[in-house]
């Protein structure tokens, strides 16, 4: 039997690695990933996918995601399968995962659910986080992912784990068809008037990362100004809010416009800057990997998700202040400190960094 020994690079393994058992990574043929089902976790965390499939490339890959991150993974050229999880079809979902045999799991999910489903269903090797009570239930147990570092290299130890050393952590891909493309480039076509394009979304699931009415107004009116026509990108269910939101401004002119996620991501190959807060949208641009990016961060710093090495891109953030990063990243966190994060982070910090570009 070969002993498994974390690659070199593994961040203090002793104290985060516990490995149960032991087992010969050259004879692994079928591989179960569950995960990422967050947009922006998988934008900056893609690089796993292309890793695993260098480690392994032979071996018969499925992944199996929620509905958010599905259409992008469908395009991905480095599974051989994708699953749609439902939650009311777990227990037929174990059954299915027992009948296909995997010999490795990858727990990206970190939920109990996902960890019990490879243990019933009898997958010998299961590697993941001890999140959620999911520790007994693994076979090669990691601890406390951290926040403090770039996050994608908390993916990376799913493989360091098991003696693989991947590279490339910052080379972020997205996955889109021919027909996206194509979508995209007719929109284009519809949409270019020779001034640069600046694409924008102001919203994020956690309400603490959204920036102020004040800061979108006066930036929108001075990239009017400056000759740049801004478009509104957001989810289908965002167009009415994103219309009300403008009205708030009172800034007219400015289409608010859905598309698909794939059809969103091709998009993005034409326009000229990109701004959000952090949120799966600057995280899917930044895996474009064209756009001038300009993120707004406040709950947690931008080295744990933005290439802030990368100087076609900008991250700012209000870090003078005593509690910014604050690391309230779950949603129902309360801000004792009425959000003075975003309240100070004006537009002239922003239209800076698009001066900077020019």
């Amino acid at each position: 039997m070969t002993v498994i020994k974390p690659s070199l690079d593994f961040f203090e393994p002793h104290q985060r690695l516990n490995i149960k058992k032991h087992f010969d990574v050259e004879k692994v043929s079928k591989i179960f990933v569950h995960g990422i089902d967050q947009l922006g976790g998988l934008m900056f965390s893609s690089p796993f996918f292309r890793e695993l499939r260098r480690a392994f490339p032979n071996a018969h890959i499925v992944n199996m995601v929620g509905s958010l991150t599905y259409p992008i993974m469908k395009n991905c050229p480095y599974i051989d399968e994708v699953w749609l999880f439902n939650k009311s079809e777990s227990w037929a979902t174990m059954k299915k995962i027992k009948a296909e045999g995997f010999d490795l799991a990858f727990l990206a999910t970190g939920t109990l659910r996902s960890a019990l489903m490879v243990y019933l269903a009898g997958v010998p090797n299961r590697v993941g986080y001890d999140n959620d009570g999911t520790g007994p239930l693994l076979t090669v147990q990691m601890h406390q992912e951290f926040h403090s570092r770039y996050s994608p290299e908390n993916m990376f130890d799913y493989l360091r784990a098991i003696g693989i050393t991947p590279q490339g952590v910052f080379d972020r891909e997205v996955w889109v068809s021919d027909e996206d493309k194509a979508y995209a480039k007719s929109w284009f076509e519809s949409n270019s008037t020779g001034q640069k394009i600046f694409a924008f979304n102001p919203f994020s699931t956690d309400s603490k990362r959204r920036w102020t009415d004040s800061g979108w107004k006066e930036t929108l009116t001075h990239i009017i100004a400056r000759g740049i026509k801004p478009v509104m990108l957001v989810g289908k269910n965002e167009v009415g809010q994103g219309e009300q939101l403008l009205d708030a401004w009172g800034v007219s002119g400015i289409d608010v416009q859905s598309h698909s996620v794939t059809q969103t991501a091709a998009i993005l190959n034409y326009v000229d800057f990109v701004v959000g807060p952090d949120s799966g949208f600057i995280h899917m641009a930044l895996a474009v990997n064209k756009p001038h990016v300009i993120g707004l961060f406040n709950v947690v710093p931008p080295i744990s998700s933005f290439p802030i090495h990368d100087s076609r891109h900008i991250a700012i953030i209000e870090d003078t202040l005593d509690c910014c990063p604050c690391y309230f990243y779950k949603a129902k966190d309360v801000c004792p400190n009425e959000l003075k994060c975003m309240t100070s982070l004006k537009a002239e910090k922003v239209l800076a960094a698009i001066d900077s570009f020019a």
